[in-house]
């Protein structure tokens, strides 16, 4: 009830400004001039002229909401599209790094070692690997005993090698770490690695 009183107080008013304004005046003076028939002829042409402009209105509106939902179409099918790439993708994925792992496996653990080195950035002539020792076996994996030699390297690559290694698609633990600096005052070393590397049964590198 409150808000239609307001309103009606504001039409009210909205209605005597209008009426005192001067083209209103002399619109108004026009009308009374005009003779009954002419009335008609105006009020007609402004029914039509207010339903022509009701009409476009309309027609505008649905455009914009067919406009809104072919939108909305669009991208409902993109996100559904790029969600069933993301699956395809991590598919893949998942399919390569089975693949990797295997491939991984199958290869002799000198060649994982010095490959992970490399990775390490560790040159391949800084680097020494003694033969492979047996470990203890159980029923399902072998243990492998390598001593890794590294001449002349600085603290970032053994550090870096020895997380690469623990946290590869191979598993391996550091058993032993040692380090000469030779008092080199430019931070070369030379270090020895002790680790053991495990092969799972049926999935044993050489």
């Amino acid at each position: 009830m409150e808000n239609n009183s307001r309103l009606k107080l504001w039409l009210q008013r909205l209605s005597e400004k209008i009426n005192e304004q001067t083209w209103f005046q002399q619109l108004k003076l026009k009308w009374d001039e005009l003779d009954p028939q002419s009335k008609i002829y105006v009020k007609s042409g402004g029914i039509t002229v207010t339903l022509l402009f009701i009409m476009v209105f309309t027609l505008n509106s649905m455009w914009n909401v067919h406009k809104l939902k072919q939108e909305i179409k669009e991208k409902s099918d993109l996100i559904t599209l790029i969600e069933s790439s993301h699956d395809e993708i991590k598919r893949l994925q998942d399919l390569s790094n089975i693949s990797n792992s295997d491939t991984q496996n199958s290869v002799p653990w000198t060649s994982y070692l010095e490959t992970t080195a490399t990775t390490a950035g560790i040159e391949k002539a800084s680097l020494t690997i003694d033969a492979e020792k047996p470990g203890p076996t159980t029923d399902l994996s072998k243990e492998s005993l390598f001593d890794i030699n590294l001449k002349h390297v600085n603290i970032k690559q053994v550090v870096r090698y020895i997380f690469q290694l623990e946290s590869g698609n191979r598993p391996v633990k550091i058993r032993n770490l040692k380090i000469d600096t030779h008092s080199d005052p430019t931070g070369y070393m030379d270090s020895t690695l002790s680790i053991s590397a495990f092969s799972l049964k049926g999935k044993e590198g050489s």
